[in-house]
Protein backbone atom coordinates (compact mmCIF):
# COMPACT_ATOMS: atom_id res chain seq x y z
CA UNK A 1 0.00 0.00 0.00
CA UNK A 2 2.85 2.15 0.92
CA UNK A 3 4.03 3.81 -2.46
CA UNK A 4 0.92 4.32 -3.56
CA UNK A 5 0.04 7.59 -5.22
CA UNK A 6 -2.88 10.21 -4.00
CA UNK A 7 -3.80 13.41 -4.91
CA UNK A 8 -2.82 16.72 -2.32
CA UNK A 9 -6.05 18.21 -3.72
CA UNK A 10 -3.92 21.08 -5.09
CA UNK A 11 -3.39 19.74 -9.15
CA UNK A 12 -0.52 22.61 -9.07
CA UNK A 13 1.39 20.29 -6.35
CA UNK A 14 0.74 17.23 -7.46
CA UNK A 15 2.35 18.11 -10.81
CA UNK A 16 5.12 19.35 -9.20
CA UNK A 17 5.66 16.02 -6.88
CA UNK A 18 4.24 13.72 -8.92
CA UNK A 19 1.50 13.76 -6.29
CA UNK A 20 1.74 12.44 -2.77
CA UNK A 21 2.26 9.19 -1.55
CA UNK A 22 0.79 6.93 0.68
CA UNK A 23 3.24 7.25 4.21
CA UNK A 24 3.87 10.53 3.15
CA UNK A 25 4.67 13.06 6.19
CA UNK A 26 4.77 16.59 4.66
CA UNK A 27 6.19 19.29 6.52
CA UNK A 28 5.24 23.00 5.78
CA UNK A 29 7.76 25.85 6.62
CA UNK A 30 6.53 28.72 6.45
CA UNK A 31 6.64 32.78 6.77
CA UNK A 32 2.57 32.89 7.10
CA UNK A 33 -0.28 30.61 7.43
CA UNK A 34 -2.23 32.73 5.03
CA UNK A 35 -1.40 31.09 1.52
CA UNK A 36 -1.16 27.91 3.62
CA UNK A 37 -5.02 27.56 3.65
CA UNK A 38 -5.71 26.28 -0.14
CA UNK A 39 -3.19 23.54 0.92
CA UNK A 40 -4.55 22.17 3.41
CA UNK A 41 -8.32 22.51 2.49
CA UNK A 42 -7.36 20.97 -0.45
CA UNK A 43 -6.11 17.60 1.58
CA UNK A 44 -9.20 17.78 3.50
CA UNK A 45 -11.60 18.08 0.54
CA UNK A 46 -9.80 14.79 -1.05
CA UNK A 47 -10.52 13.00 1.82
CA UNK A 48 -13.99 13.90 2.66
CA UNK A 49 -15.22 13.99 -1.20
CA UNK A 50 -13.53 9.78 -1.08
CA UNK A 51 -15.31 9.20 2.32
CA UNK A 52 -12.43 9.09 4.04
CA UNK A 53 -11.38 10.59 7.09
CA UNK A 54 -9.11 13.33 8.05
CA UNK A 55 -7.91 14.68 11.80
CA UNK A 56 -6.67 18.07 12.57
CA UNK A 57 -4.89 18.37 15.56
CA UNK A 58 -4.89 22.66 16.64
CA UNK A 59 -2.49 23.43 19.01
CA UNK A 60 -2.19 26.93 17.53
CA UNK A 61 -5.42 28.16 17.16
CA UNK A 62 -8.85 27.32 18.88
CA UNK A 63 -11.37 25.02 16.79
CA UNK A 64 -13.60 27.79 16.08
CA UNK A 65 -11.43 29.92 14.39
CA UNK A 66 -10.38 26.81 12.32
CA UNK A 67 -13.94 26.10 11.27
CA UNK A 68 -14.31 29.95 10.62
CA UNK A 69 -11.03 29.93 8.17
CA UNK A 70 -12.34 26.38 6.15
CA UNK A 71 -15.59 25.65 7.20
CA UNK A 72 -16.78 23.98 3.71
CA UNK A 73 -14.04 20.97 4.56
CA UNK A 74 -13.87 21.04 8.11
CA UNK A 75 -17.14 20.94 9.53
CA UNK A 76 -18.17 16.79 7.87
CA UNK A 77 -19.12 14.01 9.92
CA UNK A 78 -15.53 12.77 8.47
CA UNK A 79 -13.49 14.80 10.03
CA UNK A 80 -12.05 14.89 13.64
CA UNK A 81 -10.44 17.90 15.40
CA UNK A 82 -8.46 17.18 18.59
CA UNK A 83 -8.39 20.36 20.67
CA UNK A 84 -4.79 21.01 21.89
CA UNK A 85 -5.12 24.77 22.15
CA UNK A 86 -8.21 25.07 24.78
CA UNK A 87 -6.50 23.98 27.86
CA UNK A 88 -2.85 24.58 26.56
CA UNK A 89 -2.79 27.89 24.66
CA UNK A 90 -6.13 29.12 25.50
CA UNK A 91 -5.39 28.32 29.47
CA UNK A 92 -9.10 27.60 29.83
CA UNK A 93 -10.86 29.95 29.41
CA UNK A 94 -14.56 30.26 29.60
CA UNK A 95 -14.05 32.51 25.76
CA UNK A 96 -12.83 29.42 24.36
CA UNK A 97 -14.40 26.10 26.89
CA UNK A 98 -18.25 28.06 26.17
CA UNK A 99 -17.82 26.67 22.41
CA UNK A 100 -18.08 23.07 23.78
CA UNK A 101 -21.83 23.66 25.06
CA UNK A 102 -23.36 24.63 21.56
CA UNK A 103 -20.69 25.72 18.71
CA UNK A 104 -19.10 22.42 18.72
CA UNK A 105 -22.09 20.02 19.45
CA UNK A 106 -23.95 21.47 16.63
CA UNK A 107 -21.10 21.06 14.29
CA UNK A 108 -21.23 18.43 11.81
CA UNK A 109 -17.32 17.13 12.41
CA UNK A 110 -16.54 16.37 16.28
CA UNK A 111 -14.16 17.92 18.11
CA UNK A 112 -12.40 16.33 20.79
CA UNK A 113 -10.58 17.88 23.51
CA UNK A 114 -7.24 17.36 25.33
CA UNK A 115 -7.70 18.35 29.12
CA UNK A 116 -3.76 18.42 29.75
CA UNK A 117 -1.97 19.29 26.38
CA UNK A 118 0.87 20.23 28.36
CA UNK A 119 1.84 16.74 29.18
CA UNK A 120 3.05 14.63 26.30
CA UNK A 121 2.17 11.75 27.33
CA UNK A 122 -1.70 13.00 27.73
CA UNK A 123 -1.71 14.50 24.31
CA UNK A 124 -0.43 11.17 23.10
CA UNK A 125 -3.16 9.27 24.69
CA UNK A 126 -5.59 11.25 22.87
CA UNK A 127 -4.12 11.11 19.67
CA UNK A 128 -3.60 7.47 19.85
CA UNK A 129 -7.07 6.62 20.79
CA UNK A 130 -8.13 8.53 17.56
CA UNK A 131 -6.01 7.03 15.70
CA UNK A 132 -7.45 3.80 16.43
CA UNK A 133 -10.95 4.91 15.95
CA UNK A 134 -9.79 6.06 11.81
CA UNK A 135 -9.98 3.72 9.09
CA UNK A 136 -6.76 3.49 7.15
CA UNK A 137 -5.86 6.33 4.67
CA UNK A 138 -7.35 8.79 7.25
CA UNK A 139 -5.38 12.75 6.42
CA UNK A 140 -3.98 14.05 9.16
CA UNK A 141 -2.96 17.91 9.43
CA UNK A 142 -0.68 19.34 12.54
CA UNK A 143 -1.62 22.74 12.81
CA UNK A 144 2.18 23.63 14.70
CA UNK A 145 5.53 22.26 15.54
CA UNK A 146 6.10 25.60 16.59
CA UNK A 147 3.15 25.75 18.98
CA UNK A 148 4.08 22.11 20.51
CA UNK A 149 7.59 23.82 21.60
CA UNK A 150 5.62 26.86 23.28
CA UNK A 151 3.53 24.00 25.01
CA UNK A 152 6.13 21.53 25.83
CA UNK A 153 8.92 24.00 26.73
CA UNK A 154 11.65 23.41 24.33
CA UNK A 155 12.31 21.62 21.11
CA UNK A 156 13.23 18.41 22.18
CA UNK A 157 9.78 17.03 23.61
CA UNK A 158 8.67 17.88 19.62
CA UNK A 159 11.27 16.33 18.13
CA UNK A 160 10.75 13.17 20.06
CA UNK A 161 7.20 13.41 19.42
CA UNK A 162 7.88 14.16 15.70
CA UNK A 163 10.54 11.28 15.66
CA UNK A 164 7.72 8.44 16.91
CA UNK A 165 5.18 9.50 15.04
CA UNK A 166 6.22 9.86 11.55
CA UNK A 167 7.13 5.99 11.01
CA UNK A 168 3.46 5.32 13.05
CA UNK A 169 1.23 7.61 10.66
CA UNK A 170 3.35 6.00 7.60
CA UNK A 171 2.51 2.33 9.25
CA UNK A 172 -1.49 3.47 9.32
CA UNK A 173 -0.77 4.43 5.51
CA UNK A 174 -1.68 8.21 5.77
CA UNK A 175 -0.80 11.14 4.80
CA UNK A 176 0.25 13.88 7.18
CA UNK A 177 1.06 17.40 7.12
CA UNK A 178 2.95 19.25 9.54
CA UNK A 179 3.62 22.63 10.14
CA UNK A 180 6.08 25.20 11.62
CA UNK A 181 7.15 28.62 11.53
CA UNK A 182 10.22 28.83 9.37
CA UNK A 183 12.18 31.34 11.70
CA UNK A 184 11.16 29.84 14.96
CA UNK A 185 13.14 26.93 15.38
CA UNK A 186 17.18 26.17 15.38
CA UNK A 187 18.89 25.39 12.42
CA UNK A 188 19.42 21.59 14.06
CA UNK A 189 15.66 20.98 15.04
CA UNK A 190 15.09 21.83 11.28
CA UNK A 191 17.35 19.98 9.94
CA UNK A 192 16.34 16.45 12.16
CA UNK A 193 13.16 17.33 10.95
CA UNK A 194 13.51 17.52 7.13
CA UNK A 195 15.90 14.19 7.78
CA UNK A 196 12.75 12.42 9.00
CA UNK A 197 10.36 13.22 6.99
CA UNK A 198 9.58 12.13 3.33
CA UNK A 199 8.64 16.08 1.80
CA UNK A 200 9.85 19.24 3.02
CA UNK A 201 8.38 22.28 1.32
CA UNK A 202 9.48 26.06 1.86
CA UNK A 203 6.40 28.50 2.08
CA UNK A 204 8.06 31.69 1.87
CA UNK A 205 6.95 35.73 1.42
CA UNK A 206 9.00 37.28 -0.93
CA UNK A 207 7.97 41.49 -1.81
CA UNK A 208 4.54 40.32 -0.46
CA UNK A 209 3.94 37.24 -2.91
CA UNK A 210 4.17 33.89 -1.73
CA UNK A 211 6.81 31.47 -3.37
CA UNK A 212 6.99 27.57 -2.71
CA UNK A 213 10.46 25.88 -2.86
CA UNK A 214 10.53 22.24 -2.54
CA UNK A 215 13.56 21.39 0.39
CA UNK A 216 13.11 17.76 -0.05
CA UNK A 217 11.32 15.09 -1.78
CA UNK A 218 11.49 11.63 -1.13
CA UNK A 219 12.65 9.76 -4.50
CA UNK A 220 11.31 12.53 -6.76
CA UNK A 221 14.06 15.12 -6.64
CA UNK A 222 14.64 16.97 -10.12
CA UNK A 223 16.20 20.26 -11.29
CA UNK A 224 12.91 21.49 -11.70
CA UNK A 225 10.91 20.01 -8.89
CA UNK A 226 13.93 22.03 -6.74
CA UNK A 227 13.61 25.20 -8.45
CA UNK A 228 11.70 27.64 -6.55
CA UNK A 229 8.11 28.58 -7.59
CA UNK A 230 6.16 31.92 -7.00
CA UNK A 231 2.00 31.10 -6.45
CA UNK A 232 -0.92 32.50 -7.51
CA UNK A 233 -4.58 31.74 -7.50
CA UNK A 234 -6.52 31.43 -11.00
CA UNK A 235 -9.66 30.31 -11.99
CA UNK A 236 -8.61 26.72 -11.49
CA UNK A 237 -7.40 26.84 -8.10
CA UNK A 238 -3.21 27.30 -6.96
CA UNK A 239 -1.34 28.00 -9.89
CA UNK A 240 3.35 27.50 -9.65
CA UNK A 241 5.28 29.62 -11.78
CA UNK A 242 9.15 29.77 -11.98
CA UNK A 243 10.39 32.74 -10.44
CA UNK A 244 11.14 34.26 -13.56
CA UNK A 245 7.56 33.03 -15.17
CA UNK A 246 5.12 35.27 -15.82
CA UNK A 247 1.13 36.13 -14.53
CA UNK A 248 -0.05 38.68 -12.38
CA UNK A 249 -0.63 38.64 -8.87
CA UNK A 250 -4.18 40.40 -9.48
CA UNK A 251 -7.62 38.88 -9.44
CA UNK A 252 -11.23 40.39 -10.14
CA UNK A 253 -12.96 39.45 -7.68
CA UNK A 254 -15.98 42.15 -7.79
CA UNK A 255 -19.10 39.81 -7.36
CA UNK A 256 -18.14 37.26 -4.37
CA UNK A 257 -16.53 39.95 -2.68
CA UNK A 258 -19.94 42.02 -2.42
CA UNK A 259 -21.80 38.83 -1.57
CA UNK A 260 -19.34 37.90 1.20
CA UNK A 261 -19.31 41.28 2.46
CA UNK A 262 -23.36 41.17 2.60
CA UNK A 263 -23.71 38.32 4.21
CA UNK A 264 -21.43 39.54 6.48
CA UNK A 265 -23.34 42.79 7.04
CA UNK A 266 -20.38 44.80 6.63
CA UNK A 267 -20.49 47.98 5.19
CA UNK A 268 -18.27 49.38 1.92
CA UNK A 269 -17.01 51.75 4.56
CA UNK A 270 -16.36 49.34 7.47
CA UNK A 271 -14.08 46.85 5.14
CA UNK A 272 -12.38 49.78 3.81
CA UNK A 273 -11.12 50.91 7.17
CA UNK A 274 -10.26 47.43 8.35
CA UNK A 275 -8.52 46.90 5.28
CA UNK A 276 -6.26 50.66 4.94
CA UNK A 277 -8.11 51.13 1.54
CA UNK A 278 -10.50 54.17 0.46
CA UNK A 279 -14.40 53.39 0.41
CA UNK A 280 -14.01 54.20 -3.28
CA UNK A 281 -11.83 51.08 -4.07
CA UNK A 282 -14.41 48.60 -2.68
CA UNK A 283 -16.86 50.12 -4.51
CA UNK A 284 -14.62 49.88 -7.56
CA UNK A 285 -13.52 46.15 -7.22
CA UNK A 286 -16.83 45.17 -7.07
CA UNK A 287 -17.55 47.43 -10.10
CA UNK A 288 -14.85 44.85 -11.53
CA UNK A 289 -13.64 48.58 -12.80
CA UNK A 290 -10.31 48.43 -10.55
CA UNK A 291 -8.35 45.02 -9.31
CA UNK A 292 -7.00 44.24 -6.28
CA UNK A 293 -3.38 42.79 -5.40
CA UNK A 294 -2.37 40.11 -3.22
CA UNK A 295 -1.32 41.73 -0.30
CA UNK A 296 -4.73 43.86 0.02
CA UNK A 297 -6.88 40.75 -0.98
CA UNK A 298 -5.14 38.85 2.04
CA UNK A 299 -6.14 42.06 4.24
CA UNK A 300 -9.82 41.52 2.72
CA UNK A 301 -10.23 38.04 3.51
CA UNK A 302 -9.26 38.67 6.87
CA UNK A 303 -11.75 40.86 7.48
CA UNK A 304 -14.19 39.00 5.87
CA UNK A 305 -13.26 35.95 7.47
CA UNK A 306 -12.72 33.54 4.76
CA UNK A 307 -9.80 32.05 3.38
CA UNK A 308 -7.63 33.48 0.45
CA UNK A 309 -8.91 29.95 -1.65
CA UNK A 310 -12.82 30.90 -0.83
CA UNK A 311 -12.52 34.55 -2.00
CA UNK A 312 -10.50 34.26 -5.03
CA UNK A 313 -10.73 30.78 -6.22
CA UNK A 314 -14.88 30.57 -5.67
CA UNK A 315 -14.59 34.20 -7.54
CA UNK A 316 -12.80 33.15 -10.69
CA UNK A 317 -14.23 30.01 -10.91
CA UNK A 318 -17.83 31.62 -11.07
CA UNK A 319 -16.30 33.78 -13.24
CA UNK A 320 -14.94 31.89 -16.03
CA UNK A 321 -16.29 28.36 -15.75
CA UNK A 322 -19.51 26.96 -16.62
CA UNK A 323 -18.76 24.11 -13.18
CA UNK A 324 -19.70 24.80 -10.26
CA UNK A 325 -17.98 22.34 -7.83
CA UNK A 326 -20.52 20.78 -4.89
CA UNK A 327 -17.95 22.06 -2.69
CA UNK A 328 -19.26 26.13 -3.66
CA UNK A 329 -23.11 24.61 -2.75
CA UNK A 330 -24.26 27.18 0.28
CA UNK A 331 -25.88 25.76 3.10
CA UNK A 332 -29.55 27.25 3.43
CA UNK A 333 -29.92 27.56 7.42
CA UNK A 334 -34.10 26.78 7.74
CA UNK A 335 -34.25 27.70 11.16
CA UNK A 336 -34.81 25.50 14.45
CA UNK A 337 -38.41 24.11 13.69
CA UNK A 338 -37.72 21.95 11.22
CA UNK A 339 -33.76 22.03 11.42
CA UNK A 340 -32.44 17.93 11.69
CA UNK A 341 -35.66 17.16 9.36
CA UNK A 342 -34.34 19.03 6.05
CA UNK A 343 -31.48 20.22 4.94
CA UNK A 344 -31.29 22.43 1.47
CA UNK A 345 -28.06 23.21 -0.59
CA UNK A 346 -28.34 26.32 -3.02
CA UNK A 347 -27.10 25.36 -6.39
CA UNK A 348 -26.83 28.73 -8.12
CA UNK A 349 -23.74 30.69 -6.69
CA UNK A 350 -24.59 34.07 -5.11
CA UNK A 351 -23.29 35.60 -8.19
CA UNK A 352 -25.36 34.31 -10.97
CA UNK A 353 -26.76 37.93 -11.75
CA UNK A 354 -30.40 38.89 -11.64
CA UNK A 355 -33.38 37.35 -13.52
CA UNK A 356 -33.54 33.71 -14.03
CA UNK A 357 -33.91 30.72 -11.53
CA UNK A 358 -32.51 29.50 -8.31
CA UNK A 359 -31.87 26.07 -7.89
CA UNK A 360 -31.84 24.21 -4.61
CA UNK A 361 -30.81 20.03 -3.06
CA UNK A 362 -33.42 19.58 -1.16
CA UNK A 363 -32.64 16.47 1.43
CA UNK A 364 -36.33 15.00 3.71
CA UNK A 365 -34.78 12.70 6.53
CA UNK A 366 -35.92 9.35 7.20
CA UNK A 367 -39.17 9.38 8.43
CA UNK A 368 -39.62 13.02 8.77
CA UNK A 369 -42.57 14.90 9.13
CA UNK A 370 -42.65 18.81 8.22
CA UNK A 371 -45.53 20.87 8.66
CA UNK A 372 -45.56 23.15 6.33
CA UNK A 373 -43.43 23.90 3.03
CA UNK A 374 -40.10 24.05 3.47
CA UNK A 375 -39.70 26.98 1.76
CA UNK A 376 -41.80 30.16 2.45
CA UNK A 377 -41.13 32.67 -1.22
CA UNK A 378 -44.40 33.39 -3.48
CA UNK A 379 -43.43 32.31 -6.90
CA UNK A 380 -43.79 29.61 -9.44
CA UNK A 381 -41.79 26.48 -8.04
CA UNK A 382 -40.99 23.62 -9.53
CA UNK A 383 -39.36 20.35 -7.53
CA UNK A 384 -38.11 16.95 -9.44
CA UNK A 385 -37.39 14.02 -6.71
CA UNK A 386 -34.51 11.88 -7.32
CA UNK A 387 -34.74 9.76 -4.74
CA UNK A 388 -36.70 8.23 -2.76
CA UNK A 389 -40.68 8.62 -1.91
CA UNK A 390 -42.81 11.43 -0.48
CA UNK A 391 -46.26 12.44 0.70
CA UNK A 392 -47.27 15.99 -0.12
CA UNK A 393 -50.10 17.17 1.41
CA UNK A 394 -52.53 20.20 0.31
CA UNK A 395 -55.36 21.93 1.33
CA UNK A 396 -57.89 18.53 0.25
CA UNK A 397 -55.71 15.68 -0.15
CA UNK A 398 -52.29 13.82 0.03
CA UNK A 399 -50.40 13.28 -3.11
CA UNK A 400 -47.35 10.52 -3.60
CA UNK A 401 -44.40 11.41 -5.15
CA UNK A 402 -42.04 8.54 -6.15
CA UNK A 403 -38.92 8.71 -7.46
CA UNK A 404 -38.35 10.28 -11.01
CA UNK A 405 -41.59 12.41 -9.74
CA UNK A 406 -42.21 16.29 -10.68
CA UNK A 407 -44.51 18.70 -8.98
CA UNK A 408 -45.38 22.50 -9.75
CA UNK A 409 -46.56 24.72 -7.71
CA UNK A 410 -48.11 28.21 -8.67
CA UNK A 411 -50.24 29.61 -5.98
CA UNK A 412 -51.27 26.78 -3.00
CA UNK A 413 -48.46 25.82 -1.09
CA UNK A 414 -48.05 22.34 0.40
CA UNK A 415 -49.33 22.17 4.44
CA UNK A 416 -46.99 19.45 4.81
CA UNK A 417 -44.24 16.68 3.70
CA UNK A 418 -43.35 13.22 5.25
CA UNK A 419 -40.90 10.69 4.11
CA UNK A 420 -42.28 7.31 4.85
CA UNK A 421 -39.02 5.22 3.84
CA UNK A 422 -36.38 4.34 6.12
CA UNK A 423 -33.99 6.42 3.99
CA UNK A 424 -33.58 10.02 2.67
CA UNK A 425 -35.40 11.72 -0.19
CA UNK A 426 -33.82 13.81 -2.07
CA UNK A 427 -35.12 16.64 -4.68
CA UNK A 428 -34.03 19.19 -7.21
CA UNK A 429 -35.97 22.08 -6.43
CA UNK A 430 -36.58 25.41 -8.79
CA UNK A 431 -37.86 28.71 -8.11
CA UNK A 432 -38.23 32.15 -9.88
CA UNK A 433 -36.36 35.04 -9.04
Amino acid sequence: MQGKRISSGVRALDRLLGGLRVGDNVVWHMDSAVFLEAFLGGLLKVATRRGEGAVFVTVNSPPKTILGRLKSVVDHPNVTVIDGFTWGKGEGAELFTDCYEELYANCKCRVVPVLEPEKVEAFLRVLNEIEEQMPPGTRYIFDSLTGMVHLWGTEEPVLGFFTRQCPRLYELQTVAYWILERGAHTNRFRAEINHITQVALELVIKEGNPVLKVLKAQGRESSSTLRPKNLVFTGKGVQLLDENGKGGLEFLIGPRLRSIRQRRGISQVELAKSIGVSPSTISQVEAQQIILSLPVLVRAARALGVSVDELVGGAMAESHSPIIARDQYQAVNLGRAIEGLVSVLKITPPTAGPGGFEAYEVTIQPQARLGGHFFNQKGAELGYLMEGELLVEFRERKFLMERGDSIRLLEELPRGWENPKETPARLIWIMGK
